[in-house]
């Protein structure tokens, strides 16, 4: 597919940079080691297979690897400012760098690429920490400003894109990929023994946490400076603080989310590479899908299926979408013996452990649109912001379900559920299923009620799995977004769930499957409808 100027109306030339992969240590004493930092960014080739970046100086390493999107010959990283005192490595991308750019070449700045990148050591210039409330994009990215000896780090809003830091004697590391830091100390790490539980109810642990003790994941809307060996992390975005007023109507209301979903998609078709979508033929991807094929011609999407497994099998509704839209459209099926021929080459792939089985066909889809493209949109984010699981259909139920007596729901209602089948390749079998499902959730307060709805494994499982009794330390990470929903004048159920999933589930789980399964195909993955706007 061209992208080029011609097709998009002269977007091209002037645009975003890159996905990649970044890697850095800090120092209070001598120089990081050159090939340490080497190997570090070795460990991410797959981020970034076009090009390897490398700074050391006084007190800092700085490493970088590159998968070239735009700005193909003068975008190499680590980018600095007019005099050199200002560095930084990047991971993503800003959308609305142009704007960012004009305003900072009007107040005196110099830039020498036409990279999105560059705009951030400005930025840092003028607006210090705070430049982090200017950019609209996904991002992870270090600043190190020589004058102050201070290290500035950052994650975009909603954690679209990973970083992971560690201290270390006399400093701190951090890396877009956990296997970076493993090169630090040599893995002489034990495992954490709360995330490991976490883990195994939920699939992955949510940040702050990893698998491996002292090695922390930076959270989504926070930022994080080192200066002389003190860290300290700061939040500085809330999803519940947007200060924008809510529609006066559902018309207006419609009105302008179609506005802002087709300004997001214009911010991010921009590409000098082959662009792309996914389609699975729901209603995210289609809407992504639409917007696309309204401003570009010739689209390319993308779909897999599963010969084996007609409930899971979307292909037809992608077909009709694709035919709809006047796509140019691939489709891949996997047989149940593909996803397990997967498996070992997934595994030896990844650096930390992921539970969620998804990653699998998640990866040969990537695998197969890198083919073709470089850059995929996706509709990723639309299910926590417009209830598209099942499972909030939990508490709508629960208003009903609640009203039965309860001799009756335990006599009755529950041995009838135990006894329907349960499968996923009859419409009684997917009932069962789901009902089972549901009364396993029913018990105790909504805090209670969401972490069974989203569990891999019940606390029992996990605690057998471990071999001793266990508490349940993810319940306690969806009590804090529940107060925190509170504390913010929350009280509708159904929104409360979309918080929490927004802020645990999404960059936990979904987000992090869509990195790995895109990076390790040296595949750039896009959301439109994560644009925290």
């Amino acid at each position: 597919m061209s992208v080029n100027g011609g097709e998009f109306g002269g977007l091209a030339g002037i645009g975003v940079e890159t996905v990649c992969g970044i890697a850095g240590i800090v120092t209070r004493q001598g120089s990081p080691d050159r090939d340490l930092l080497s190997r570090m960014a070795g460990r991410m080739v797959h981020r970034g297979p076009d090009e390897e970046g490398l700074h050391v100086g006084p007190g800092v390493g700085l490493a970088f690897r590159r998968l070239r999107i735009i700005d193909l010959h003068t975008g190499s990283q680590p980018q600095t400012n007019e005099d050199g005192q200002v560095r930084v490595v990047f991971n993503g991308e800003i959308y609305n760098h142009r704007e960012l750019r004009e305003r900072l070449q009007a107040r005196g700045h110099t830039f020498r690429s036409q990279s999105d990148t560059e705009v951030l050591v400005h930025l840092w210039e003028d607006h210090g920490p705070d430049l982090v409330r200017e950019l609209n994009g996904m991002f992870a990215f270090a600043i190190w400003d020589e004058r102050r000896r201070q290290l500035f780090v950052a994650r975009d809003r909603l954690g679209i894109k990973p970083l992971l830091w560690t201290e270390i004697e006399h400093g701190l590391a951090f890396a877009s990929e956990l296997g970076c830091l493993l090169e630090v100390d040599g893995g002489e790490r034990g495992v954490d023994s709360v995330a490991l539980h976490q883990y195994l109810s939920w699939g992955a642990a949510p940040a702050p946490r990893t698998l491996l003790q002292g090695v922390q994941r930076l959270e989504p809307g926070h930022s994080l400076t080192w200066q002389d060996g003190s860290v300290s992390v700061n939040r500085y975005w809330h999803p519940l603080e947007s200060g924008s007023e809510p529609p006066a109507s559902y018309a207006e209301g419609k009105r302008r989310l179609r506005e802002l979903l087709e300004d997001s998609v214009r911010l991010r078709r921009v590409s000098d590479v082959p662009l792309g979508a996914f389609l699975s033929g729901g209603v995210d991807s289609t809407a992504i899908v639409g917007a696309l094929s309204a401003t570009a011609s010739d689209v390319r999407t993308f779909s897999i299926g599963f010969t084996d497994d007609p409930v899971f099998d979307e292909t037809r509704w992608a077909r009709d979408a694709a035919a709809f839209h006047a796509t140019r459209h691939t489709e891949e099926s996997l047989t149940a013996e593909d996803i397990r021929a997967l498996i070992p080459e997934v595994l030896d792939l990844m650096d930390e452990p992921f539970g969620s089985s998804s990653l699998l066909p998640a990866f040969a889809v990537a695998r197969e649109t890198r083919r073709h493209v470089t850059v995929a949109l996706s509709g990723d984010g639309a299910d926590e912001l417009f209830a598209g699981y099942n499972k909030y259909l939990g508490d709508f139920y629960l208003q009903w379900y609640g009203r039965i007596p309860a001799s009756i729901r335990r006599s009755l209602i529950a041995p009838a559920v135990n006894a329907l089948p349960v499968s996923r390749d009859s419409r009684l079998g997917e009932f069962g299923r789901k009902a089972r499902r549901f009364l396993e959730g029913v018990e105790g307060d909504a805090a209670e009620r969401h972490d069974r709805w989203m569990r891999f494994a019940s606390a029992a499982e996990v605690s057998a799995l471990l071999g001793e009794p266990v508490s349940n330390p993810g319940l306690e990470n969806v009590r804090a977004l529940h107060r925190d929903w509170a504390a913010h004048g929350g009280g509708d159920p159904l929104n409360r769930a979309l918080f929490t999933d927004l802020s645990l589930a999404l960059p936990t789980d979904m987000l992090l499957k869509v990195d790995h399964a895109s990076m390790l195909n040296s595949l750039e993955v896009r959301v439109p409808f994560l644009d925290h706007r």
